[in-house]
């Protein structure tokens, strides 16, 4: 069903998001998958970008999708574009990576949230929240003046988010349903005192924050639809921080989450599936 390499000719998808613009280029023999911040790639210079990185004349198919992929021009290498709805991308693209077509509910964890139901050839948008990636980058620039995600991936990693947050054994007497007692009760509740949180700290309390309000949302969303399998595709889950607490809060909702390999470029693959 997802054998997208029938023919010897080479297909190009890309997802030109907020961030970044994601390409996946499938050919015959083999996938690649290229990255670039989207605010150093240009609509007009895009086409110079992608000629760098392929021959235009093996292409036979150039799908496209993402937030901005509508500023594109009509054609590309000679070749007309063919415009995808994102969330049709998401999930097609999920469902080749994840080589399965089953009942899903997909966290789209970019700039953003998107959360997308996917059952066959059943796809529909349900719901999503404007806490993600962007969230997280600009938290950290607010609080800590640190806005590189490879800097902010490891503050994450070796702060301790009980320096900053109130842990439900800090603030109850016993337990809250299946709720162990190391929960988040109050996000960064511990500074609204003086106390010696580092950056470290408030970074991983920053990712803390974002990730659980992801889990518990898309938990809600997969619970409401009666889903039980729950896939994460984008960039947001290369925190590795964030990627845990995603898999404990989600569980928590007696659910597991799965990551497939280069999801972060679910969308940009996703265009070029029938």
């Amino acid at each position: 069903m997802y054998d997208v390499n029938k023919k010897s000719s080479m297909k190009v998808g890309i997802d030109f998001g907020i961030s970044f613009t994601d390409l996946s280029i499938l050919d015959e023999s083999e996938a690649k998958f290229i990255s670039f911040d989207s605010k150093r790639l240009s609509v007009s210079n895009i086409s110079k970008q992608i000629h760098k990185l392929v021959n235009f004349d093996d292409v036979e198919f150039i799908g496209v999708t993402g937030g901005k992929h509508y500023d594109l021009p009509s054609k590309i290498g000679g070749i007309e574009l063919s415009h995808a709805n994102e969330i049709d991308a998401i999930s097609k693209g999920t469902n080749y990576l994840a080589k399965n077509d089953k009942k899903k509910l997909i966290i789209s964890s970019g700039s953003g949230t998107a959360f997308v139901l996917s059952d066959g050839n059943m796809i529909s948008h349900a719901g999503g929240t404007g806490v993600g990636g962007g969230t997280i980058v600009g938290l950290c620039n607010l609080i800590n003046d640190e806005n590189n995600p490879d800097v902010i991936n490891k503050l994450a990693n070796r702060g301790k988010v009980e320096k900053v947050d109130l842990l439900l054994n800090e603030v109850v007497s016993g337990p809250i349903g299946e709720l162990p007692k190391d929960a988040t009760a109050v996000n960064f509740g511990k500074v609204r005192y003086k106390n010696k949180s580092t950056k470290a700290d408030k970074t991983a309390a920053i990712m803390n924050l974002v990730g659980q309000t992801v889990a518990r949302m898309a938990s809600a969303t997969a619970v409401a639809f009666n889903c039980e399998n729950v896939y994460v595709v984008g960039r947001t889950p290369q925190y590795d921080l964030y990627k845990s607490v995603l898999k404990r809060w989600i569980s928590f909702a007696g659910l597991s989450a799965d990551f497939p390999k280069n999801g972060e470029f679910a969308s940009s693959l996703g265009t070029l599936i029938d």
